[in-house]
C-alpha cells in the first residue's frame, strides 16, 4: 500500500446532513498508512480523542500510474470496502481554527479496509450496492451512481494535483447516515458485487 487518498463530501445527501455546501471540485485529504486496520477482530480506538464517527466507503486500488489515455479498467487493480473513521470533535475544532484535518482523520485504526477483489469493469462498479451495519442495524447504504464526482473525475483531479501511482488507494466518499461509535459496538460491511454478496466483519470497537 502506498498513498491513501480520501474524498470528502462526494455524496450529496451526506454533505447535506453535515450542513455543508456541495463541492464544485473534489475535496481530497489523506491518511498515513499506519491508519490501516483489517475489517474484522478488535478495533482499538483512543478514548481521549472525543467522539469518533463511522463513514463506510468503496475503495479502489491502482494497478499502475494514472494515464488519461488508458481505460479505467486497465489502471484499477481492485475494489474493496472501507470505513473512514473521523474524530468529529477534533475535526470541528480544527476547522473552526482553519487548521488541517490530519489529526482528526489519521489516527491509528482510522482506515478500516477489507480485502480487495478484482475490478471487473466501470459498469459493474457502478452497480455495486454497499452498506454498513452497527449492532445488526443498517446505518448506511449507497451505490456509486450517487457519487458527485465519478472515478474518472477523481483520478484526473488527484493525478494532476498530487500524483496517482501504482499501489495508491482511493476512498471514494461516504453516503448519508454517518454517526458516532460507542465502546462495544460491532460493525459489519456488506456489498453486492456482480450479483454475489460479500460480508465483512465482525469488527468490535474498543475504546482504550
Amino acid at each position: 500500500m502506498r498513498n491513501i487518498y480520501c474524498i470528502g463530501r462526494n455524496y450529496a445527501q451526506h454533505a447535506q446532513e453535515m450542513g455543508s455546501d456541495l463541492p464544485t471540485k473534489p475535496m481530497i485529504f489523506s491518511k498515513p498508512t499506519h491508519a490501516l486496520h483489517p475489517a474484522e477482530g478488535d478495533l482499538e480506538l483512543p478514548s481521549e480523542i472525543g467522539q469518533i464517527h463511522y463513514e463506510v466507503e468503496l475503495v479502489v486500488k491502482m494497478a499502475e500510474a494514472y494515464d488519461p489515455e488508458k481505460p479505467l479498467e486497465q489502471m484499477i487493480d481492485g475494489v474493496a470496502l472501507g470505513i473512514d473513521l473521523t474524530a468529529r470533535d477534533v475535526q470541528t475544532q480544527l476547522k473552526e481554527k482553519g487548521h488541517p484535518w490530519l489529526v482528526s482523520k489519521g489516527f491509528k485504526g482510522s482506515a478500516v479496509l477489507t480485502e480487495f477483489i478484482p475490478f471487473e469493469s466501470l459498469e459493474s462498479f457502478e452497480k455495486i450496492e454497499f452498506s454498513l451495519e452497527k449492532n445488526k442495524e443498517v446505518v448506511q447504504k449507497g451505490t456509486p451512481t450517487q457519487m458527485i464526482f465519478s472515478l474518472k473525475e477523481l483520478f484526473s483531479y488527484i493525478a494532476s494535483n498530487l500524483g496517482l501511482g501504482k499501489g495508491d488507494v482511493v476512498y471514494t466518499g461516504t453516503p448519508e447516515g454517518v454517526g458516532p461509535l460507542q465502546d462495544g459496538d460491532v460493525l459489519e460491511m456488506k456489498a453486492e458485487f456482480s450479483g454475489s454478496e460479500k460480508n465483512y466483519g465482525p469488527l468490535k470497537v474498543i475504546f482504550k
